[in-house]
């Protein structure tokens, strides 16, 4: 980023300069002159009880909510970030949709309602004075008349979604949320591929190869899918340099001298002081009554020698990869986006831009020789494939280690992210890299001859998945008449699998951890996706009674039978040192979830949204995702 900057500096400070003298002039009218109206190119969001709603009704609810949101946050941490809920597009509409509701209720939004609800949170703590304090933080942004209506608002909204009441939770629903997560099944299974079959079946016609490619040619690949999708996602080259940033600390270390070393520990007492139980101002005015006591030297001699040569190691890399983003890659970048500029410029003024050819870089593959850099030169990858390229999959923008930047694929699949543009990344081991976009392939559909094996194959594993289905029905008769027991390492030639006994579910819970958490599906060690249906099948096994079903994508079909199961019963659930409180709460919680989307969803169906309305902001991130 701060290269972009630093090459665009002079065209960005006259902007700005420009920006600034246009915000003076204008002031608040400025909102009011760019917003979008209805009459205008406005953008339809969504239909709602027999009327369009546009972009600029979702920006009266969006600017009411945030002004509430931030207001009412700064009462506490207790009541979030976003007390009264979201901004996205589905939040918005759903606050219209409330808001309909409210007002056929007639439940009103009043400034004594707003006022009374403040109190209410505070426990009457609220005053005119902390309410005028609290105000003064937002910049004048809204009068307190208007905020107070504003919060009223935001606050029947809240109070019409949650309109039903509590939910309704009996024991039987508590026990199955601990059943889930405390009883733990173990199986056998017998695992039968798909592809296997592939040689049984025919081989299509061109007819039906035309076919299969006209079903599914403008769908991205989806592994998870039974369907397959023959549309090529987006795609970018990457050229990295690395350092193994560990190696070089090592050898830095073994080359310390004694006297550094003394040199360093002088310099840096401080940070070796042995902790005290009396506070360090304990005479304060007078620190010579509280003399810091410190390690020895030969106490934090390898501490200090190891902290020392990873300071080093990484003065060293910050100074080699400055020299190669200084010499070469941002001169590079720098001419690139220049050339580009041209371009763009001879375009818009109707000359021709043929004469203007973009840059080729050089490889650094030779640099990296001579200079004792790792180098790869990536294909092109989809974002489903950078998880193969390695460790720098895992890395992260920045020089530190787990220094919570961008990872590889936010950074380089950024939309705003050009080519060329260097950007440093460390993973968690210390390796460091220095990484470069070479090309960026938009989305495309590819020819039918250039595909021609993936969809002739497609089509044959429809047919193979038959086959593959009857295999396994078969043999799970096999397995019933033999006792319902799979005791081998393989059986009629399939592999089988052993499944050590797990939860259904499972939570971030720790033991005095006030949350009780989520409740996640626990993976199951060896089977790739498995669905909800492969989930019942396989926690509801039953003694010497196998069960088959496939994964989700239908790419393997599985025989499973019992190995061992640990049950969880009412006894221990309701035991005095048991988990009914936690589990209360959490079927409590669940059940608070699906009331709320049952009646919203009620709300939604009355006005008119379409069940597979889509917000534009979510189809918008999901197309960027999966690189349309």
């Amino acid at each position: 980023m701060l290269d972009v900057l630093r090459r665009h500096q002079r065209k960005l400070l006259a902007v700005f300069a420009i920006l600034a003298m246009i915000s003076f002039v204008l002031s608040d009218s400025l909102t009011k002159l760019l917003a979008p109206s209805p009459t205008s190119r406005d953008q339809v969001v969504a239909t709602l009880f027999g009327k369009s709603v546009y972009r600029s009704d979702l920006l009266s609810m969006q600017s009411q909510r945030v002004i509430a949101n931030m207001f009412v946050s700064e009462l506490g941490p207790f009541l979030g970030r976003n007390p009264f809920g979201g901004v996205r597009d589905r939040d918005l509409i759903d606050a219209l949709i409330l808001e309909h509701e409210a007002d056929r209720l007639g439940i009103p939004a009043t400034r004594e309602m707003g006022i009374d609800w403040l109190k209410q949170i505070t426990s009457n703590r609220m005053t005119s004075e902390l309410f005028e304090s609290l105000l003064a933080r937002m910049n004048n942004q809204v009068s307190g008349s208007q905020l107070l209506l504003d919060i009223a608002n935001q606050v029947r909204l809240a109070n019409t979604r949650r309109f039903l009441g509590p939910p309704l939770v009996t024991p039987l629903e508590v026990f199955q949320a601990y059943r889930d997560q405390n009883e733990r099944v173990g199986a056998k299974l017998v695992e039968i591929p798909v592809d296997k079959f592939l040689s049984q079946t025919p081989e299509p016609t061109d007819a039906e190869i035309k076919a299969e490619y006209d079903r599914h040619m403008n769908e991205l690949p989806d592994p998870s899918r039974v369907t397959p999708g023959f549309k090529i996602p987006r795609q970018i080259q990457l050229e990295i340099l690395s350092v193994d940033g560990n190696a070089l600390a090592r050898g830095l270390k073994d080359k310390l001298t004694e006297s550094e070393l003394k040199t360093a520990y002088e310099n840096r007492k401080s940070e070796f002081k042995v902790r005290s139980e009396l506070p360090d101002d304990l005479f304060a005015g007078q620190p010579e009554l509280t003399p810091p006591v410190l390690q020895s030297f030969a106490a934090v001699r390898s501490v200090l020698a190891t902290g020392l040569a990873e300071d080093r190691a990484q003065a060293e890399i910050v100074d080699r990869f400055a020299k190669v983003k200084d010499e070469i890659l941002i001169p590079f970048a720098d001419r690139y986006a220049n050339t580009l500029d041209e371009i763009d410029l001879a375009k818009k003024e109707g000359r021709s831009s043929k004469k203007v050819a973009l840059p080729e870089p050089d490889s650094l593959k030779d640099l990296a020789t001579r200079e004792g850099f790792g180098y790869e030169l990536t294909p092109l990858i989809s974002r489903e494939d950078v998880a193969k390229l390695g460790p720098v999959a895992d890395a992260e923008v920045g020089l530190k280690r787990l220094g919570g930047g961008r990872g590889l694929v936010e950074e380089f699949f950024d939309s705003k992210k050009g080519l060329y543009e260097p950007a440093e990344l460390t993973d968690i081991l210390g390796t460091r890299f220095l990484v470069r976009k070479m090309k960026d392939e938009p989305p495309r559909v590819p020819s039918l001859e250039e595909i021609r094996p993936q969809v002739v194959l497609a089509w044959k594993m429809e047919r193979a998945r038959t086959l593959a289905e009857k295999a396994a029905i078969a043999l799970t008769d096999q397995v019933k008449k033999a006792g319902g027991i799979i005791k081998d390492a393989t059986l009629s030639g399939y592999r089988v699998i052993t499944i050590a006994p797990i939860a259904r579910m499972r939570t971030s819970f720790l033991p005095g951890q006030f949350d009780a958490g989520t409740p996640i599906e626990t993976p199951i060690a060896d089977v790739a996706y498995p669905d909800h249906a492969f989930r019942d099948a396989y926690f509801g096994l039953q003694p010497k009674e196998p069960a088959v079903a496939p994964n989700e994508p239908k790419t393997v079909y599985y025989v499973m039978s019992l190995d061992r199961r640990e049950p969880a019963t009412f006894t221990a659930l309701y035991a005095p040192n048991g988990d009914e409180y936690r589990f209360k709460s959490m079927s409590k919680d669940s059940a608070a979830r699906r009331l709320d989307e049952q009646w919203m969803g009620w709300l939604r169906k009355e006005a008119g949204l379409a069940d597979d309305w889509t917000p534009p902001d979510e189809a918008k991130s999901k197309a960027d995702s999966r690189g349309a």
